[in-house]
């Protein structure tokens, strides 16, 4: 899910050297530039590492698959730690990422999350929010109230720069079909859904331009990130709120690039930041769902409205197929463009 992370934050410039690789004693974590997201692995998960190790971290960015594949192929990686989709990790597995072996924590994440080499550090649910000014007293109850413009009249607002996020799930589940159907996708079922709204619908190119469509009040009705959630809330976005009922689930990984320079060290970081204190930090500072099951992050009052993952909405979850589409992304991504442009 790392095309979400990268939109749902502004990259910028790294705050290490730019790409260069560590020393001996330290590593080089690879993020998304500026922001809660890479603020939150700062204060939870690397400077604690640092502290206790000694190890020097840096950190470069942006995130990029395709800069990596690039490294690999030439030789030369310098990055030790990626935070990137877990599509990718599944599909390249091997070839351009390392295996991680997390030992007794294997069992401490959701079922399906972990593969072989990418271990889950964030976790987003995909939650249709409402505009309160517009809805009042009569608001939406179901996911299938944002496909009905008939019934709920309004600007519809969604993230159009990845389908993976769970956009297409939320279409399939509004339409009837059961989570455990859910698979394998019924993609031209689930661009029929959408242009039902179609006319209605505002497609944002980030997750900034979403949030502030929100905070702005330009739309009535949306279906966004968890994290994304949060983030409009805090910038006083205040008259959204969020409808429970199905929310599909997308997750970040930790990687480790196939032939860094310190990939024993790399995975002692990962496996570090991968307990539960440190996984609920971060959890907290980010606005990102835990990836370790036993974490208990401190929410804030904001961070508790669009909790996807506390116990009083943990029913709510879909988690969606991150093997089905690590296999499947080029063909569902080229059906969503020509959807899009079409």
């Amino acid at each position: 899910m790392a095309a979400v992370v990268s939109l749902v934050l502004s990259v910028t410039a790294a705050c290490g050297v730019g790409g260069g690789g560590g020393g001996k004693d330290s590593l080089v974590f690879v993020s998304y530039g500026k922001g809660a997201y890479q603020d939150g692995q700062q204060q939870a998960w690397l400077k604690p590492f640092e502290a206790r190790t000694g190890t020097k971290i840096v950190i470069d960015g942006p995130s990029d698959n395709a800069k990596l594949k690039a490294m690999v192929k030439s030789g030369k990686v310098t990055w030790d730690v990626m935070d990137t989709d877990a599509f990718t990790a599944r599909e390249n597995c091997g070839t351009l990422f390392e295996k991680i072996d997390m030992g007794e924590l294997a069992n401490d994440f959701p079922p399906g999350t972990l593969s072989e080499c990418g271990v889950p550090d964030a976790m987003f649910g995909l939650i249709l929010m409402y505009n309160e000014k517009t809805y009042g007293a009569h608001p939406p109850t179901r996911l299938a109230d944002f496909f009905d413009a008939k019934a709920f009249p309004g600007k519809r607002l969604i993230y159009s720069g990845d389908p993976g996020v769970g956009t297409l799930e939320a279409g399939l589940l509004a339409d009837g079909v059961a989570p455990k159907d859910l698979y394998p996708l019924d993609v031209h079922r689930a661009l029929g859904v959408y242009d039902r709204i179609k006319p209605d619908l505002t497609l944002a190119q980030t997750y900034g331009q979403q949030q502030q469509s929100m905070v702005g009040n330009q739309a009535d009705m949306a279906l966004v990130v968890s994290a994304r959630a949060y983030s409009a809330l805090a910038a006083g976005g205040t008259s959204w709120k969020p409808v429970w009922d199905r929310v599909p689930v997308t997750w970040d990984v930790l990687t480790i690039p196939k032939g860094s320079p310190h990939k024993k060290r790399a995975q002692e970081l990962i496996k570090f930041a991968s307990q539960p204190k440190q996984s609920a930090k971060f959890a907290a500072l980010a606005g990102a769902g835990p990836a370790n099951t036993a974490a208990r992050p401190a929410l804030n009052k904001l961070q508790r409205q669009v909790d996807v993952f506390g116990e009083a909405h943990k029913n709510t979850q879909v988690v969606i197929d991150g093997q089905w589409w690590s296999e499947n992304r080029a063909t569902v991504v080229n059906a969503w463009t020509k959807w899009m442009t079409g």
